[in-house]
């Protein structure tokens, strides 16, 4: 058995040592200097996302950024990386998608599917939801997201609707309405005041759509950087 696991770590260790060779020799292409290549080649050991998906998207040259971002669009069924399949009927939403100059991955303000109204900016998609937890089923860990509350937005509830365990309680220390987190009813329509939307990226998962990773995040970023580049 030991001998199987110095076997298997051994083929472990060449593995991601031909990955950071990988990395090694197209650093070196593209003209890092040797510290930087040797430093590069070491965090390939760990996570070779980092330099394929990070430094090296910095050192293309445009012509060869533009066939990346087409080949991968293509990949993916999209005639853009910034765009996104809609979920429900499967049409393609135009430039929903950007990132910001920190890094963070956004939704462009009231985006929406041209067939079936499916918004990107709907509440289900916003970092302020608080999804519903009273009718989800075991299968929901993430809790139901078909309706919920906002944490942004407040708004005047009888106490008996938003907190029945303690109604009686509160009702006997005058409260009969408390601010509570907004109602949503409908999680795929945005609330009608609302100028807070903060995406948050795995809820577009929760709701099907595809390919929401550190991938697309660069790529996109690196769009933007070639359009500016014009």
């Amino acid at each position: 058995m030991e001998a199987l696991f110095l076997v298997a770590g051994a083929c472990l260790l060449a593995w991601r040592g031909i990955i950071a060779a990988q990395v090694a020799l197209d650093a070196r292409r593209r003209g890092f200097k040797p510290v930087e290549i040797g430093l590069w080649a070491l965090v390939a050991v760990v996570d070779a996302g980092r330099y394929w998906w990070g430094a090296r998207l910095d050192r293309l040259a445009a012509p060869e950024a533009r066939e990346l971002l087409a080949e991968t669009a293509r990949a993916h069924n999209l005639l853009n990386v910034a765009n996104v399949r809609c979920p429900l009927c499967d049409a393609e939403l135009d430039k929903a998608l950007a990132v910001g100059t920190a890094g963070d991955l956004y939704v462009r303000a009231k985006v929406k599917c041209k067939h079936c109204d499916f918004r990107v900016d709907a509440c289900r998609h916003c970092a302020h939801f608080i999804p519903a937890t009273g009718g989800a089923t075991v299968f929901d860990r993430h809790g139901d997201f078909s309706h919920g509350r906002c944490a942004r937005y407040r708004a005047l509830e009888p106490v008996r609707t938003a907190y029945p365990q303690h109604a009686s309680r509160m009702e006997a220390l005058g409260y009969d309405v408390l601010p509570t987190p907004k109602l949503i009813v409908d999680s795929f329509i945005p609330l009608a005041e609302c100028t807070a939307f903060s995406l948050k990226p795995e809820h577009l998962g929760f709701s099907g759509v595809p390919w929401i990773d550190r991938q697309r995040v660069a790529l996109i970023r690196l769009q933007q950087k070639v359009n500016l580049g014009r």
